[in-house]
């Protein structure tokens, strides 16, 4: 089969066919990188490419080679296209693979790639870009990949777990999957879903008819027959008429379950029809939560997922769901994929829980990699703690050294003013070890009294003590970042450190003469005043990319920038970008400071 694989600029496919040769190294598969087989040809980069001939000319021989490749007798074929590739030209027998990552429409700064459109900022050329190819990628995708975000290298079980989703050899999997409307646009599509996941030992597969057809409903049901579904009322229709439907009301005796909500109304109706035993009550409005409630011995299950806005709510929904937990079933909602590390920890614990294939049904529904990621019924967790969190490389970076304690790694967003409300709820949960990231390291801090630390990144639950323990690894990250940088006192005046937060205390202390500036003024902070009058030689980046940061003069001209920050959208890579400077991104402080955090955990967990 000849797969092509596709994604945003930056998501990393190249990487990941790298670890897919690996995966696949017992088998005879091809892997072509079709801009690597252009500059093959031409005997020029893609850059030069663009920029001697434009992007049109690009396009045309980026199709002409693409139709020779695949006129090549291949067997087994991984081929990688640009971003951009008119994906109108793939024939419907090829596969379509989509590999995204959830930070892909934040957008990416490329320091080492050609600009199409040298008149915009970077961030304004990838977003504009970046959204009529996200439709494309949909429309055509087979299947998506959800690819996490931070560094495979090393993290064995990551990648095992990535090889199982990638070549489809997951067994066992548990949960239950909604079947979508675009995994039926064509006969090639809804062939490559089945063989991905019939008899793989998922739960229960979700037909609701809002997203189907009937005719859909009916496929599913021939083609899969060794499988288990729920059928989910989401629309009024005409009752009569469907009850007088034998080949509905077939269809209804085949499902294992029968999922009323009680938005469409009393469920009386449907109770004298229809076996209670089979029967789901669900609920996904709060304001009515009692008039449903007074159902629960009517019905086999009573499914609550309503939309959730604090970790107070998610505490109660988690209580009325434990005390009866083989009857009910809490699915929190959110509009930005807020409760899905709640939804992985609920793993194994309740009846129904949902992860998902492409956009899923909700955005809290974990991606199909998450959910193999996390053992079920965990009785603790690890997370990382801060907002936002979505682009941590956390999770996957101490993904080994928890997976030996079967013990999941969750990313946890908390707004700034919701820290002392959620630590409590997240620790009754079963949190015992926590990165802390902006903006909660002053509170992570002030939580164990640390007598010399304002900023905490590091803390572990003592079981024993029963209280929080705490560190800050930023130090040892830091100087990894700076290595042989500004030690001798009198060159620091010219390293110019912009911003700080939470962090501008560690910096400090390694940079006692550095000059400092205010990210959010531009003016130098107290002690730094001379340094109005000097060019500096290098820029320390401490500052977020948010509408109070301001960019620094394009006339510092610094020859390094060296960016605390590790995401592809840091502001500090674009002032690199306009400055010509040479740029060293945070990831070689984050893996240093999480190196520390392991080993205080680890000496922790030795203590008595």
């Amino acid at each position: 089969m000849i797969t092509v694989v596709v994604g945003h600029r930056g998501t990393g496919k190249t990487e990941l066919m790298k670890r897919l040769q690996l995966y696949l190294r017992d088998q005879q598969v091809d892997f072509v990188d079709l801009d690597t087989e252009i500059e093959k040809k031409i005997g020029k980069s893609i850059r030069e490419l663009f920029l001697e001939h434009g992007e049109t000319y690009f396009r045309e021989m980026e199709r002409q080679l693409f139709l020779e490749i695949l006129q090549t007798p291949r067997q087994d074929m991984y081929l990688v296209l640009g971003a951009g590739f008119d994906l109108s030209v793939v024939p419907e027998t090829v596969r379509v693979l989509w590999v995204k990552r959830r930070t892909d429409l934040d957008g990416r700064i490329f320091l080492n790639r050609p600009r199409l459109e040298p008149d915009l900022s970077p961030l304004e050329e990838f977003r504009l870009r970046a959204e009529v190819r996200e439709q494309r990628y949909r429309d055509r995708a087979d299947e998506v990949y959800l690819m996490p975000e931070g560094v495979f290298d090393n993290r064995h079980h990551a990648m095992a777990v990535e090889k199982m989703v990638l070549t489809h050899s997951f067994e066992n999997v548990g949960g239950a999957l909604t079947l979508l409307p675009e995994f039926f646009v064509t006969e090639n599509r809804w062939n490559f879903f089945k063989e991905r996941y019939a008899g793989k030992g998922i739960e229960f597969f979700e037909l609701r008819d809002d997203l189907l057809t009937a005719e859909q409903i009916r496929l599913v049901i021939q083609d899969m027959p060794n499988e288990k579904f729920i059928y989910s009322f989401r629309k009024t229709q005409d009752w009569n008429a469907l009850w007088a439907d034998e080949k509905a009301t077939e269809v209804l005796r085949k499902a294992t379950w029968i999922d009323w909500p009680w938005e469409l109304g009393s469920p009386e109706d449907i109770l004298q029809r229809l076996p209670s035993e089979k029967l789901i009550l669900s609920l996904h409005e709060q304001s009515q939560f009692r008039e449903w409630q007074a159902y629960e011995n009517k019905v086999a299950h009573m499914k609550y997922a309503p939309a959730v806005a604090s970790f107070a709510e998610l505490w109660l929904g988690h209580e009325w769901q434990t005390a009866k937990s083989s009857q009910r079933s809490f699915l929190p909602r959110s509009s930005g994929s807020r409760w899905e590390w709640y939804r992985r920890l609920q793993k194994g614990q309740q009846l129904i829980n949902f992860w998902k294939e492409n956009g899923g049904s909700a955005e809290d529904q974990p991606s199909l990699w998450a959910w193999l990621m996390t053992p079920a019924k965990s009785k603790k967790f690890a997370a990382v703690l801060g907002d936002p969190v979505a682009h941590s490389f956390t999770p996957l970076e101490h993904s080994d050294f928890f997976h030996k304690k079967d013990i999941p790694v969750l990313a946890i967003s908390i707004a700034r003013d919701e820290w002392d409300e959620a630590l409590p709820v997240l620790r009754k949960l079963g949190l015992s070890y926590a990165a802390v990231t902006s903006p909660h390291k002053e509170n992570a801090a002030k939580l164990i009294q640390h007598l010399d630390l304002k900023a905490i990144n590091t803390l572990y639950w003592s079981e024993s003590q029963k209280m929080w323990l705490g560190t800050s690894t930023d130090d040892q990250g830091f100087m990894e970042l700076i290595e042989g940088v500004g030690m001798i006192a009198p060159l620091q005046k010219e390293i110019f450190v912009w911003g700080g937060g939470g962090t501008l205390e560690m910096i400090q202390k390694a940079l006692p003469y550095a000059s400092y500036f205010s990210s959010r003024t531009g003016r130098p902070r107290v002690g730094s005043e001379d340094a109005a009058d000097l060019q500096p030689k290098i820029v320390i980046w401490a500052a977020p990319r948010s509408s109070e940061t301001l960019m620094p003069p394009v006339i510092w001209n610094p020859a390094m920038v060296f960016d605390l920050n590790y995401k592809e959208d840091s502001m500090g890579r674009e002032y690199a970008q306009k400055c010509g400077a040479n740029y060293q991104s945070g990831l070689v402080m984050f893996t240093a400071q999480a190196q520390g955090q392991r080993i205080f955990w680890k000496n922790c967990e030795e203590k008595p």
